[in-house]
């Protein structure tokens, strides 16, 4: 359920970025399969960790080990002008990290820095392979999980990211709505397993949340 909301939000994310200005540098994003792109109207990059080509050589790379490394340090959306790959033009990409993040509605700072202190590593490693530090910036997005949308942290983000202030407003709309709606489907399937484990508990009622 949490998982399908994340890449539900991440997807109305990623269609507003694909259709502004900075669109064709998305070069990963991880918000659901092919099908639940095709589902939502968004694009489905075919990509969903970093590229390998972006990372140096590792001595476990092709393991397992290696797989899982790829796994948890990917972004929800990353984005990089990947013209030329000579060292000169990795020195002069810029590299935008876009993280999703739910936080509690009055309480937003602690899960911006989750989000910085989740991509550190990556940064480490995106330094080693070339790409300067200075040109590598991330961009935690945040919902409050009744649905609170943030200025800066929302609206704002999405403007640095090459969205339109209109386009940002309405995928902000779209993000309200659906954490909204979600909140709902939480709370009423929480309270239902909370009376199935103590049948003691007044009758279910799915309207009283």
């Amino acid at each position: 359920m949490y998982t399908e909301r994340h890449n539900k939000a991440g997807r109305i994310l990623l269609n507003a970025i694909f259709n502004g200005a900075n669109g064709g540098d998305i070069c990963m994003a991880d918000v659901g399969s092919q099908q639940r792109c095709e589902d939502d109207g968004a694009p489905y990059v075919g990509l969903n960790h970093v590229p390998a080509n972006m990372l140096p050589p590792q001595a476990d790379q092709g393991t397992e080990e290696h797989a899982r490394w790829l796994r948890t340090k990917r972004p929800d959306i990353m984005l990089c002008n990947m013209q030329g790959h000579s060292q000169v033009d990795i020195e002069r990409h810029e590299i935008f990290i876009v993280e999703l993040k739910t936080c509690q509605d009055t309480r937003p700072t602690d899960q911006m820095t989750a989000a910085r202190q989740q991509h550190e590593e990556l940064v480490e490693r995106l330094v080693e392979r070339g790409y300067q530090g200075d040109n590598i910036k991330i961009y935690p997005i945040l919902l409050g999980v009744s649905g609170t949308i943030y200025v800066a942290h929302t609206i704002g983000t999405l403007e640095q990211l090459g969205v339109r202030r209109d386009a940002a407003l309405s995928c902000a709309q779209k993000l309200h709505t659906l954490m909204v709606q979600q909140l709902h489907s939480v709370v009423t399937t929480r309270r239902h397993l909370e009376h199935r484990a103590a049948p003691g508990l007044p009758p279910y009622n799915p309207f009283e949340w």
